[in-house]
């Protein structure tokens, strides 16, 4: 597919410094030698990554200047390890409209999924039956063991926590009382109600949102145990999130999802969607298409997503990155 969103190859690019500094191999993807300051002159836009104070100060520096801008952020399926570890991602995401986890305004993904046709379907589908025979996700540097829960006859539910402080709640439009009101609905519906904490979490970079107020709930249990999303999805038969990619995998996956915010996947007829009033009004008629789970799938792993092998930055497409994952899976005997 040709993303005519992106900027010209060779086109001079600013960013701010800590992009520049933290983030060198940025320059493989649009062509360059290096990214230079937002200030310089003679560059044809701006770059920016996520959405915290440096980014938004590329954003002013490219409205001051009249420059077009790009926001940057990691793709859905990114690598196998952390990227807080350092580890490079094998795509990410070159939006000229927004943030897919902004809902407040459109992004490209979001054009992308409203007008997704058959052939999308078919492509669609071919990926998301790699993806989940191959257990893959964002993040796959867990080995996919089935958890220790003892067996229960209750219905299962999954409550993905997120990191707190992390942009994707509040852009969702999700907020710690959205949490709060996830975790008293799950309690309430009498499941058995599993409390997924974030990856980053379980690697002590971060802090997140449930584990606290879930601690000694009736019927809930906190499980930080170390294995892949793939095998935490094995055994539930719902997700309940506020924004996290993981109900998206469990969309992959044919699961039930409920959402407490409006993440990029849900508002197309996917998902329950028990969002607030603002979330909804913020979504407004721009997800009115109903794709189908192999449409969206293909719009968000394959049109998408730019993929770049991390060692010679060859561009390649969403199934060699699948076999890349897998291979390097294999080398660190995951698999």
């Amino acid at each position: 597919m040709q993303r005519d969103w992106l900027p010209s190859p060779g086109t001079p690019l600013g960013a701010t410094f800590y992009v520049r500094q933290s983030q060198p191999w940025l320059k493989h993807y649009f062509g360059i030698d290096e990214l230079k300051a937002t200030w310089s002159p003679g560059i044809g836009g701006i770059v920016r990554w996520g959405g915290r104070i440096p980014a938004k100060t590329a954003s002013l520096i490219a409205a001051t200047r009249q420059l077009p801008v790009w926001y940057l952020e990691d793709g859905f399926l990114r690598s196998v390890g952390l990227g807080k570890d350092l580890t490079l991602p094998i795509s990410i995401q070159i939006d000229d409209f927004g943030m897919p986890i902004d809902c407040s305004r459109p992004s490209r993904l979001e054009r992308l999924i409203e007008g997704a046709d058959a052939g999308a379907e078919a492509l669609g589908r071919s990926v998301r039956e790699v993806v989940v025979r191959n257990r893959l996700s964002k993040y796959n540097n867990l080995p996919h063991r089935p958890p220790g829960f003892e067996p229960t006859t209750r219905r299962r539910l999954l409550l993905v926590d997120q990191v707190a402080g992390d942009v994707s709640v509040p852009l969702a439009q999700g907020s710690t009382e959205s949490f709060t009101r996830m975790l008293d609905d799950a309690v309430a519906s009498g499941a058995q109600c599993i409390v997924r904490t974030h990856p980053d979490v379980m690697a002590g970079h971060r802090k997140g949102y449930l584990a606290e107020p879930a601690a000694g709930r009736p019927g809930v249990i906190l499980s930080a145990d170390p294995i892949s999303a793939a095998a935490m999805l094995d055994v539930v038969d719902e997700v309940w999130t506020v924004s996290s990619q993981l109900g998206f995998d469990a969309l992959l996956r044919g699961l039930p999802v409920r959402c407490y915010g409006a993440p990029f996947y849900a508002g197309w007829g996917l998902t329950e969607d028990r969002i607030s009033d603002r979330a909804r009004d913020a979504l407004g008629a721009r997800r009115s298409a109903r794709p189908g789970i192999d449409r969206l799938t293909a719009a968000a792993l394959s049109h998408y997503p730019v993929y770049r092998d991390t060692r010679t930055f060859e561009e390649i497409d969403v199934f060699r990155a699948v076999e890349t994952l897998l291979a390097e899976r294999r080398d660190l005997q995951l698999d």
